[in-house]
C-alpha cells in the first residue's frame, strides 16, 4: 500500500501502475498527468518556451523547459503518458473518446499489467493552486469512464474513487483523512481477499 501527499501523490500514482506489489494507492493533491500539471505552470509563470510560440504552448514540448529526454520519460512512466500514448500526439480529444479495436490492442495489456485489481482512492482541494485539479481532471475521466459498467475496462477489478473536496486548498483536510482511514481499512478488511489472483500483500 501507498499513500502520497502532493509530490508524494505524484509519485505515489507512479507506484501503483509500476510496482506489482503496490495494490493500494491512496493519492492526495497529487496529479497523474505531468504533462498538464507543467503545461499550466509554464502558462501562468509565462516562461518564454511558453510564450514565444502561436497559439501559446505550441513548441513547449521538447523546448528547454521540458526536453525530448523528459517527454520519453513521461510516456514511459507518467499515468497519462503511459496509458494516452504519444505525448506529442495527444489532444483533449484522446480523453474524452472510446478507444478504437486497434487502440485497445495496446492499451488492455498494460491496464492489465498496471491497474488490474487494484485500488485507488484520489482526494483534491476544490480550489488547489499548486496543483488544480483540472489539470488531472481529463485523465481521471478517462479511467473513470474505462472502469465504468459498461466500459470497456470494466472487467479489470479496479477500484477507483476520485473525491474533490470544496473549499479546500495544497492541503491534507481533516476530510480528506476521513476518506484516507475510511478507504485504508476496507482495504485492511477485505485483504485475505484475492486481488490480481493471489492474496493481497499490504
Amino acid at each position: 500500500m501507498v499513500l502520497g501527499i502532493s509530490l508524494g501523490g505524484h509519485a505515489a500514482w507512479h507506484c501503483i501502475l509500476h510496482d506489482p506489489r503496490i495494490t493500494t494507492a491512496v493519492i492526495v493533491i497529487g496529479c497523474p498527468d505531468y504533462v498538464s500539471l507543467m503545461s499550466d505552470r509554464a502558462r501562468l509563470s509565462k516562461r518564454k518556451t511558453w510564450t514565444k510560440s502561436d497559439p501559446p504552448g505550441a513548441t513547449f514540448l521538447d523546448s528547454t523547459d521540458f526536453p525530448d529526454s523528459l517527454v520519453k520519460a513521461v510516456e514511459k512512466y507518467d499515468p497519462a503518458g503511459l496509458l494516452l500514448d504519444k505525448v506529442s500526439a495527444r489532444s483533449n480529444e484522446n480523453y474524452g473518446r472510446r478507444p478504437s479495436e486497434e487502440e485497445k490492442k495496446r492499451l488492455m495489456p498494460l491496464m492489465r499489467s498496471t491497474l488490474q485489481g487494484k485500488r485507488i482512492l484520489n482526494l483534491s482541494g476544490k480550489v488547489d493552486k499548486l496543483v488544480p485539479y483540472k489539470c488531472g481532471e481529463l485523465f481521471i475521466k478517462w479511467l473513470e469512464n474505462a472502469t465504468a459498467p459498461n466500459g470497456w475496462f470494466c472487467d479489470g477489478g479496479l477500484v477507483f474513487e476520485d473525491i474533490v473536496f470544496e473549499g479546500v486548498g495544497h492541503e491534507m483536510s481533516p476530510a480528506m483523512l476521513t476518506e484516507a482511514l475510511r478507504f485504508i481499512t476496507q482495504t485492511l478488511e477485505n485483504s485475505k481477499d484475492t486481488v490480481r489472483g493471489r492474496s493481497s500483500k499490504l
